[in-house]
């Protein structure tokens, strides 16, 4: 007879223990709305932070594939860079009509998504209704006009080369709803079905889409010497880039329904009209505010790329070029972590200290990250080089390296240039990012000038000054307008507190070692690998030990080093800890590495003399996020009895 041994369980240390009690004090009393709605129903800045989580197995995951058959998706669909860059100047060409179109949804689904989810959900399914409809009937003249246009004039122009491109582009804005419900995913902050569809849009439908129709594309081309190898890749990709939106929006609608089903819609609920004048008003006023700026941004930046076309020879080159660097270096650049919807959720609920937690949690991880993958990304940077110059399908691309630190630098500023924008939309104080975002324009339109038809520096300096123009595009004006709204908002807003140890000091300190480890790894193990792959893979040595170095650079030296020394020299507080440990649950497939993490700076922060020295406060914050789930449960309240929707039909 076999006896049951009670399992022994697990000593929690102090610090685990202060953890579970704010988690579970965050908890108490709703976990009706829990139930109801799931994690991401948990009001906090975990959600976002969950949603760079989740989103980080489907960033390793595209690195690796990308990697695997780079050469093969370069050699077959873009074997030439202009491929990109005449999709890239069709699509700036039209900028400023799309954005003269949008000015009834500009920026808004989002924001307006967040905030009367909470206040009433009723109301924010006939915001979804009106965008979907303004979008259908605005593309139809878009349409119509601009295949006039192009067919009259365009092809008797300098352009002309563009006209089929331009003709197909244009046809993208009908129905021009395609993404409506990916953004209301993200209004929603139900990240994790936006990563999902992200990864199956931009993996499956796309790269199916694009494979099929830049190769018939290209057969085309090759065919017909009228034609041509170039640009008939190029119209397939064009092609390829529209019907993949179709299957997009099938999943993200699947998703819709899902997210609403407690309240009884449906996606074709939104194609209903039953949205008041109200809305309709509230619409178009604040979208006519918001898009001032973009149309005049979109007007100077379409002169500013006339002035390019003009001035910098093999502009479209050029531009390709910047363009892949850019992919490259992206690695670094976080985002904002969806914090329109997070301000507008809080300081639109009168939520204020919470909006400045929101705001001081997001840089303070957007620093935090940010210094992590640039010290990893500088230490591997000699051996992306060295693929690019082993594979020979790449030999066109290896001139872009010139654009990496101009773009390295321009990279690590926006976080700080962008975030005032989205705080000032987020609290619908418009009229001074109207004239913060103007006043930017009439320097960036000056400016191009100076250097492009004044001082000539494309023709002074060569290639650096086509560097400068191209990698440093918009730094100086954007760097002007940053100091001015930071400034005002600080001023006039709410006080905006930088917690510089946690955000920058402590992870430059925990990044040192990060980048001498790889620095050293190329001459001791990265060349001695492709050595040892050169008899199996020819030139093609370099691809095995460069997936191995990627997993290593993003998965283990993060781990391993940099984690658990951020939490030994008191990067983190209890709050923080907890945050992460609740963005550990909504991360989703990432979850196995995420947490693998979490436990690495649990680990230096409970062996820390430092933790909590350098926190950001946190207590009044934390009972606001409680008044808001309130609000939430209130409204569950009135849905429900007996676990049945009552009081809903299918009309709103």
């Amino acid at each position: 007879m076999q006896i049951a041994m009670p399992r022994k369980e697990k000593s929690r240390s102090p610090l685990e223990v202060t953890i579970d009690q704010l988690e579970a004090k965050s908890k108490e009393g709703m976990e009706e709305v829990l139930r109801t709605g799931g994690q991401w129903e948990d009001i906090g800045f975990h959600r976002p932070l969950g949603n760079f989580f989740y989103g980080i197995f489907i960033s390793v995951f595209n690195a690796v594939i990308g990697l695997i058959f780079m050469a093969l998706v370069v050699s077959l669909l873009y074997p030439y860079p202009e491929i990109n860059g005449y999709n890239g100047i069709a699509g700036s060409i039209y900028s400023i009509v799309f954005t003269v179109f949008d000015t009834g949804t500009a920026f808004g689904i989002e924001r307006f998504i967040a905030e009367w989810r909470v206040k009433d959900p009723k109301r924010m399914v006939k915001y979804v209704q009106f965008y979907i409809w303004y979008q259908m009937f605005t593309g139809l003249p878009q349409v119509t006009w601009l295949s006039i246009l192009i067919i009259s004039g365009v092809r008797y122009s300098n352009l002309s080369y563009l006209t089929w491109i331009l003709l197909i582009i244009i046809q993208k804005q009908y129905p021009s709803m395609l993404g409506i419900f990916h953004e209301v995913l993200n209004g929603l902050q139900l990240y994790n079905k936006g990563q999902i569809l992200g990864l199956i849009s931009g993996q499956v439908f796309q790269n199916a889409t694009n494979v099929i129709f830049i190769l018939l594309g290209r057969w085309v081309g090759f065919t017909n010497p009228a034609v041509g190898e170039i640009m008939g890749m190029a119209i397939g990709a064009t092609i390829g880039g529209y019907v993949d939106d179709f299957f997009a929006f099938i999943v993200a609608a699947k998703f819709f329904d899902k997210a609403m089903r407690s309240f009884g819609y449906t996606w074709r609920d939104c194609f209903r009209i039953e949205f008041d004048k109200g809305i309709v008003k509230q619409c178009l006023w604040f979208g006519f505010q918001v898009s001032v700026v973009p149309m005049i941004s979109t007007a100077t930046s379409t002169g500013v790329l006339f002035m390019m076309i003009n001035s910098i020879p093999s502009y479209p080159t050029y531009r390709a070029l910047l363009g892949w660097v850019s992919g490259i270096v992206g690695i670094i650049d976080v985002g904002n972590f969806s914090l329109v919807p997070s301000i507008a959720e809080s300081f639109m609920n009168d939520k204020k200290k919470l909006a400045q937690f929101y705001i001081a949690n997001s840089l303070r991880w957007n620093g935090f990250l940010m210094m992590m993958f640039t010290m990893a990304l500088l230490g591997a940077l000699p051996m992306v080089i060295q693929v690019i110059l082993g594979l020979p399908e790449l030999k066109y691309y290896v001139v872009s390296f010139v654009f990496f630190f101009p773009v390295l630098i321009h990279k690590l500023i926006l976080p700080f240039i962008a975030y005032p924008d989205y705080i000032l939309v987020g609290i619908l104080r418009i009229n001074f990012y109207t004239f913060s975002r103007v006043f930017e324009e009439a320097v960036y339109l000056t400016e191009n000038w100076l250097w492009m038809y004044v001082f000539r520096i494309q023709d002074v300096f060569g290639i650096w000054g086509i560097v400068y123009i191209l990698a440093m595009d918009r730094f100086l004006c954007r760097n002007i307008k940053m100091i001015i709204m930071w400034v005002y908002i600080h001023k006039k807003c709410f006080k905006v507190k930088l917690y510089f140890y946690q955000m920058l000091i402590c992870p430059a300190i925990a990044g040192t070692p990060v980048l001498l480890f790889a620095l050293l790894w190329k001459p001791l193990v990265f060349d001695n690998m492709v050595l040892l792959f050169v008899p199996m893979l020819g030139t093609y040595a370099v691809i095995p030990p460069a997936i191995i170095t990627v997993l290593i650079a993003l998965l283990v030296l993060p781990a391993f080093v940099f984690l658990p020394l951020s939490g030994f020299l008191g990067g983190w507080d209890d709050y923080g800890l907890m945050t992460f440990r609740k963005a550990v649950k909504l991360s989703g497939p990432s979850k196995p590495f995420v947490n693998l993490i979490y436990r690495a700076v649990l680990f230096g922060a409970n062996h820390s003399k430092l933790h909590n020295k350098f926190k950001i406060p946190w207590e009044e914050p934390m009972q606001e996020i409680r008044d808001l789930m309130i609000m939430k449960r209130d409204h569950i309240a009135k849905l429900y009895q007996g676990g049945k929707a009552v009081g809903l039909t299918k009309t709103l």
